[in-house]
Parts: structure tokens; C-alpha cells; sequence
């Protein structure tokens, strides 16, 4: 039968030697494993889709309680919503797979991909990410979530000013809607770009060309019939699409000065804020460690006290007491520290919104905001082609 003594050895010793080990970590972690697929030769214009990223969903929590807990600051994310996805358009950008891609604040009718996002988690440690595509057709690309956690390495100075901490993550959303776009053959590509075209179409002339396209319950988009090519309207159509398309880049041209002007900034928060998100981690779960171990200890001494029947076991015990009620007072230092690093957090957090703020711009003799209002000002300059191009295809 097991002694007092040897009892109240095994809990102390045995937790001195848990705890120690759970103040070991280790991180391995490479910097840009993951490769963007690049096309090893150009492309013919009909086997290219133009590609709208539209700006992502902050996926900010309604209950400030909420934002709290999970670390979330309005203004930041409302930030990483426009900024994140121009990292997504380089990635495509450069893979010689895609036709124009741009990000807007919504997608323009007559979008032939269309990739959607919502911030699910992000800090200079971790990112996570929901990225869905769909083509004009309606048919589904892309609905999974996408994670990544950067190296420390990444926010070295060199490093810093090349990649992206979150390369990878963008990498694989590239080469997995690489992998759909495979699937395609000519004719579906064709297709896409037809109706891409029919839908812009109708949008500036619905009467014109009603019953061109049906769309079933599912969503999916079907030509019931072409125009003639030879047909005025739709030369004018063209017409006014190519000048559209202007307009369209332009804004997107906005957006990545958007993301040129805010990426010193926020790459600094994003330094900073994995040093400290690592070290607010590392704290908590050190504090965890020692009070589970620290409360164990003084239970076992406790325990030695009052069966042992020796002085000696009765000492032993008592050391055993003071010793986890001492490893259970460092873990709360260490809950205290955690919390120091989580308000250093929320203070980095607010930091970074005095830069990115609004920028204004003339397009046309008309003042654009990018940033809040942005999606306002898109929605004003549809408006205006409406009311500019309808004379122009006819319409009323």
C-alpha cells in the first residue's frame, strides 16, 4: 500500500515536473509555403473571366459585449474588409489565369466571378476567412473557410516589405478556384461570358431583353436566346459597357490606393499585435497550468498532513501546501499579465483607425468617398448610368 510519504512525493514532484513542462512551447512555422499556379503561357481573351472581388463582411458581432470578448474593433475590421481582399486580387492577378480582377463594393451587373468574404478571425497571428464564388451562371465555385497562422518571421523588416503574412492563405483560395475554372470547357466559358453579357444588358434596357435569360429556383441562369449580332443595340450596349468598364476601373484603381496608403500602418499593428497575441497566449496558458498544478499540490500536502503518522511526513506535507498555494498565486500573476497584453491589444486595435481614414476623390466632376460611404457613393453612380445610358440604348 502507498505510504503518506510517498503519496505526498508523487503529487509534489509529480506536479513541479507538469508544470515545468507546460511552460515549454514550440512553433514551427515557413514563410510562403503555399504557390500561386501560374500559367506557363498567355491565354486567348475566351478562356479569361474577368473576376469582381467584392469587399468582404467584417463579420463584426452585434453585441459590443461580443466584440469584446472576441477581440474585434469595429474600425479595424471595417478596414481589413476593403484591405484584405486587394491581397486576394495580387494573388490572382499575377497567375495569368484571369481576365480583369478587380475589387468593388458590390458586384456590377454583368459580373462574370463574383468572390464574396467574411472575416471570421483575424490578428497578426491568425487569419481566418469564408470565401465563396460563384460565376454568373449561378453555378458555385468556392464556399469553405480558409486559415492561417504567420510565422514570426513574416514581420521582419525584409519580410515585411515582400509577402504578405497571410500568403498562403491566399495561395490555395487561387489555386482552388483555379481548379473549378478547369472544369469548365469551352463552351461553359462561353457561356459565362454571354450571359455576363445579357445580364449587363438588361440591366440598362430590362424591356429590350426580357426573356433572353431564365433563371431556375436553384439560381442557375440559362440563355433562352441570342440577339442578333448584327443588331444596333447591342453594339450600343457594348458601347456603353467599354465606358462602364472605365468608370469600374477607376474605382477599383481607388481601392488599391486604399490599400497602398494603409498597408505601412497596418502591417506595424499587425507586428505588433502578434507579439502581443502570442504573449497574451502564452500567458494564459501558463497561468492555467500553474493553478490546476498549484491547487493539486496544496490538496496532495493537505492530504499527507492529516494521514501521515511522522513528523517527517507531516513536514513533507506542509512544504506541499505552501508550494502549490505558491504556484496557484504565480498563476494568477500570470492571469494579470494576460490581461495587461489584452488591453495593449485593444489600445493597437484603435490605433490604426486615425490611419485609414476617408479619402476623397473627383471622378468625373463628381466628389467620391472610399471608405464608409463608398458602397453609397457605387450606388449613386449606377444610378447616374442609368440615367445617363438609358437614352442612349433607348430606353425609358
Amino acid at each position: 500500500m502507498t505510504t503518506p510519504n510517498l503519496l505526498a512525493r508523487f503529487f509534489v514532484t509529480g506536479l513541479f515536473a507538469l508544470t515545468a513542462a507546460g511552460c515549454v512551447s514550440t512553433q514551427v512555422k515557413r514563410v510562403n509555403e503555399v504557390k500561386a499556379t501560374q500559367a506557363n503561357q498567355e491565354l486567348p481573351l475566351e478562356q479569361l473571366l474577368d473576376v469582381t472581388i467584392v469587399a468582404f463582411d467584417p463579420g463584426i458581432p452585434e453585441k459590443i459585449k461580443e466584440q469584446q470578448d472576441q477581440g474585434v474593433l469595429p474600425a479595424v475590421r471595417q478596414a481589413e474588409a476593403n484591405y484584405l481582399p486587394q491581397v486576394l486580387r495580387q494573388a490572382l492577378d499575377g497567375t495569368g489565369y484571369w481576365g480583369t480582377v478587380r475589387v468593388l463594393p458590390e458586384a456590377p451587373p454583368g459580373s462574370m466571378l463574383i468572390i464574396g468574404g467574411k472575416i471570421l478571425h483575424s490578428d497578426g497571428e491568425k487569419l481566418k476567412l469564408h470565401i465563396n464564388a460563384k460565376d454568373t451562371t449561378g453555378r458555385e465555385w468556392l464556399d469553405r473557410d480558409y486559415e492561417e497562422v504567420a510565422a514570426e518571421i513574416s514581420y521582419t523588416e525584409k519580410s515585411a516589405n515582400t509577402t504578405d503574412p497571410f500568403q498562403d492563405l491566399y495561395s490555395r483560395v487561387a489555386n482552388d478556384l483555379l481548379k473549378e475554372r478547369k472544369k469548365l470547357d469551352a463552351a461553359k466559358m462561353l457561356e459565362v461570358r454571354r450571359v455576363a453579357d445579357l445580364k449587363f444588358a438588361a440591366d440598362l434596357a430590362p424591356a429590350r431583353f426580357e426573356g433572353y435569360l431564365k433563371t431556375d429556383k436553384s439560381g442557375r441562369t440559362t440563355i433562352q436566346r441570342l440577339p442578333p449580332e448584327n443588331d444596333p443595340i447591342v453594339k450600343r450596349i457594348a458601347s456603353v459597357r467599354a465606358r462602364d468598364d472605365v468608370l469600374v476601373d477607376t474605382l477599383d484603381g481607388h481601392y488599391a490606393v486604399f490599400r497602398q496608403n494603409m498597408q505601412p500602418a497596418y502591417q506595424e499593428w499587425r507586428r505588433a499585435s502578434y507579439t502581443e497575441t502570442v504573449a497574451l497566449n502564452e500567458l494564459e496558458r501558463q497561468a492555467l497550468w500553474r493553478k490546476v498544478a498549484g491547487a493539486a499540490a496544496a490538496i496532495a500536502g493537505v492530504a499527507a498532513v492529516i494521514t501521515s503518522d511522522s513528523a517527517a511526513g507531516s513536514v513533507l506535507g506542509q512544504v506541499g501546501v505552501v508550494a502549490g498555494v505558491g504556484i496557484f498565486a504565480s498563476g494568477m500573476q500570470k492571469g494579470q499579465e494576460a490581461k495587461v497584453h489584452a488591453d495593449s491589444l485593444k489600445e493597437l486595435n484603435a490605433s490604426i483607425n486615425a490611419d485609414v481614414a476617408p479619402r476623397v476623390v473627383e471622378l468625373e466632376g463628381k466628389t467620391v468617398t472610399l471608405t464608409g460611404s463608398a458602397k453609397e457613393q457605387y450606388d449613386q453612380w449606377r444610378k447616374l448610368l442609368h440615367e445617363r445610358y438609358s437614352a442612349e440604348v433607348g430606353t425609358p
